[in-house]
């Protein structure tokens, strides 16, 4: 075999041994991965058109986060701080433009690691009611305004309670929105009367459609199907 031959072939050999390096050195770089960013949580999970309110978040690697944002430019946050000037931690208040389309939009955090997960937020036109207290018995029901929207925390392994009043043959529907947000949960919708004693019972899901049957107070029980909050 010629000389030039053998030089040939040994050089196309290295020339493989190299790219068979640069491709396990590629590999292994691209097997090392940080750890990806994800909002579990806003609360509330929207607000009314027009208003500022804190929102609260919880997720995962979120440590050092930057900002909140959102999907439309109307809906804007800033870091709540504290009577000293100190960010509270995972707090933001959240600015609704009155501009601003309802509906559900995006909400999203930047971090350190990049970009999170999204969750829905909902911008609405009706009044807003962000319960803080325990109102798991039926003398701690909270009270609703109709058209409005109740923003609240499902209650492990309990009952929540709301009330309205309403005129002998209004109609009111009542719905829980949970898959559309989001949510986990799988609701079990109740209207009462104002003794507690169940009328209209949803467990699947959807709305209750309710005409009063009296001039009165009703009261809206809710809870986890498994009551696992």
């Amino acid at each position: 075999m010629p000389k030039h031959s053998l030089f040939f072939a040994a050089t196309l050999l290295g020339a493989t041994a190299c790219v068979v390096t640069l491709l396990s050195a590629t590999v292994s770089a691209q097997s090392v991965c940080l750890p990806a960013p994800r909002l579990l949580t806003t609360f509330p999970m929207g607000g009314r058109i027009g208003t500022s309110f804190d929102v609260k978040i919880t997720g995962d690697f979120l440590e050092d986060a930057e900002e909140l944002t959102f999907s439309h430019h109307a809906i804007r946050a800033i870091p709540k701080v504290d009577d000293k000037g100190l960010p509270v931690a995972n707090v933001y208040v959240v600015t609704i433009d009155g501009d601003c389309p309802s509906g559900i939009h995006e909400a999203r955090v930047m971090t350190r690691l990049g970009l999170s997960t999204s969750r829905a937020f909902n911008a609405s036109t009706l009044a807003e009611n962000h319960p803080a207290a325990a109102n798991t018995s039926l003398a701690s029901a909270v009270t609703l305004e109709l058209n409005s929207i109740c923003n609240a925390v499902m209650t492990r392994q309990a009952v929540d309670y709301y009330s309205f009043e309403v005129s002998q043959g209004q109609r009111v529907v009542v719905d829980c929105a949970a898959k559309g947000v989001d949510s986990k949960l799988k609701p079990v919708l109740i209207v009462a009367d104002e003794k507690g004693a169940d009328l209209q019972v949803e467990r699947r899901g959807g709305t209750i459609d309710f005409t009063a049957p009296e001039t009165g107070k009703y009261v809206v029980k809710v809870h986890d199907l498994t009551f696992t909050g």
